[in-house]
């Protein structure tokens, strides 16, 4: 009987020890479970979150690409003006209704046009948190595309600066009337004369023509052109998402 009472004790523990690990078990798989569900509804939220952002900033990028391209499209019209300018003191064929014959002197002497664009695109892209969609890598590709053109604008700025000083500082170690030209901002005869009919003027005109026109209005031509495709593209891409 004493026997039967212990197998039986025996098998009430072990019964007892299974139905409890069991519910260990269970209770292990359900914690489990409600940590991943947890995580889901996180990730969930938060992949929901940035795509709002997203949209939010592919409209904000959208809206200065806009203004960009209309800064592009005013600076490309003003270096225009300073070709017909220049071709004008070169003796060359030009547009009369494109310069202001008052202002020739000096806009050839003084007039540096610079592209002071805003670079608010590129560092909005560069700060925001992206998704994987195909407007998220447009956006990425446009910051690279700014960021380059930024770099070659620069170089180009520097070298036409260095030009326009360096032809002042010829005029001020070759020319008596250039003291009266600095101080009083007064051109006269001589200054009129020198400027607009001396062969070795214009062939530093010629040069300065070179750097706009060719090389500088070459760049933001280009830069124009890729940032009307760019807000083509962006402008589909967010179409497609929205379907």
């Amino acid at each position: 009987m004493r026997f039967f009472n212990k197998a039986r004790l025996k098998h009430i523990k072990v019964s007892g020890l299974r139905k409890y690990l069991m519910y260990a078990t269970g209770e292990i798989i359900l914690v489990v479970l409600g940590i991943l569900i947890a995580l889901w509804i996180n990730n969930w939220s938060r992949e929901e979150q940035i795509g709002k952002a997203n949209v939010q900033l592919q409209e904000k990028v959208l809206s200065q690409l806009d203004k960009d391209i209309h800064d592009l499209d005013q600076f490309l019209k003003e270096l225009d003006t300073l070709n017909n300018t220049y071709l004008r003191v070169l003796g060359r064929d030009y547009d009369k209704t494109k310069i202001d014959k008052k202002g020739i002197l000096s806009t050839i002497l003084f007039d540096v046009k610079d592209l002071d664009l805003d670079k608010q695109n590129s560092n909005w892209i560069d700060n925001a948190v992206l998704n994987n969609s195909q407007a998220s890598e447009s956006l990425i590709n446009l910051s690279g595309i700014y960021k380059s053109y930024f770099k070659d604008i620069d170089d180009m700025e520097q070298i036409i600066y260095k030009k326009f000083t360096a032809n002042l500082e010829y005029l001020e170690e070759t020319q008596p009337w250039y003291t009266i030209l600095i101080t009083d901002l007064k051109c006269e005869n001589d200054c009129i004369n020198y400027l607009l009919k001396s062969e070795e003027h214009k062939s530093r005109i010629a040069s300065l023509r070179f750097l706009y026109i060719n090389g500088y209005g070459d760049i933001v031509n280009s830069f124009y052109d890729d940032l009307i495709k760019f807000k083509e593209e962006l402008k589909l891409s967010e179409e497609e998402e929205t379907k």
